[in-house]
């Protein structure tokens, strides 16, 4: 995660006898790990929920540097990629280099990057297939691109999450337009003022909502996010009346 030849954030991924025992009530549990305080930094413990939750390994950031110890024996843990991503709370990394982790479908047309976002099932990865289809876009990642800012604006890049889509190449686009969509029996596109823009971007971006100043700085990103780049509210049908109505709007410039 460097300029070439230089490294910028350490991860190191380590075997141990025993973990530390935490005195004190998680601040935050879910299926995969429980967060702890310890100081003025944050310890994620992970979980066997198959075991009864049993805690297998804990990993913690102090700077540019992170350190996660797992238990003899529980390798299998970190056996494959993905694992492993998930395992380095990768969003937390990336925010040290203001990035975000939006929960989005990524498509490279010819305008540019159009990110198609929203919950579970609303139809991300099937107006990502139409794009391909209509209009010989590129899919580049199916379930949660990275997105970046510098003096050139916005970027959107592949990751490892690729969701049932298994899409994530390695590459990134210039972003053109954030879409969050509805299902619908017809077609209907909007751009969203910069505060409805925020709500739905927010509902979709990874938050550590434990840490107030991660919280923080995700909040500060999203505005100017809303504030740089064109937020759609499409509802939309499965078919190319959805590719249309937004082709025709990029092609007169947006807004």
């Amino acid at each position: 995660m460097g300029e070439t030849g230089s490294c910028r954030f350490d991860v190191t991924v380590q075997e141990a006898d025993k973990l530390p025992a935490l005195h004190t009530p998680p601040l935050f549990t879910n299926y995969a790990f429980s967060v702890y305080r310890d100081g003025e930094t944050y310890l994620r413990r992970y979980h066997d929920r198959k075991e009864n939750d049993r805690p297998y390994a804990i990993g913690r950031i102090a700077g540019n540097r992170e350190t996660v110890a797992y238990l003899t024996g529980d390798q299998q843990f970190f056996s494959e990629t993905a694992n492993c991503f998930s395992h380095i709370a990768l969003e937390e990394i990336l925010l040290h280099f203001d990035r975000l982790i939006l929960h989005a479908s990524l498509v490279e047309a010819q305008w540019g990057g159009l990110l198609f976002s929203g919950p579970p099932g609303i139809g991300k990865s099937t107006q990502a297939a139409l794009w391909e289809q209509e209009e010989g876009a590129v899919q580049i990642n199916g379930d949660r691109p990275i997105l970046s800012r510098d003096s050139n604006g916005w970027t959107a890049w592949g990751s490892p999450y690729a969701g049932s889509s298994r899409c994530f190449l390695n590459r990134g686009a210039p972003i053109r337009a954030v879409v969050m969509l509805d299902q619908g029996t017809t077609c209907r596109l909007t751009r969203l003022p910069v505060a409805a823009a925020f709500q739905r971007l927010y509902a979709q971006t990874t938050v550590n909502a434990w840490n107030p100043s991660y919280v923080q700085r995700v909040c500060t990103l999203l505005t100017r996010l809303a504030e740089e780049i064109s937020i759609y509210h499409l509802i939309c049908t499965p078919d190319r009346r959805a590719v249309e109505i937004l082709r025709d709007r990029l092609q007169q410039g947006g807004g």
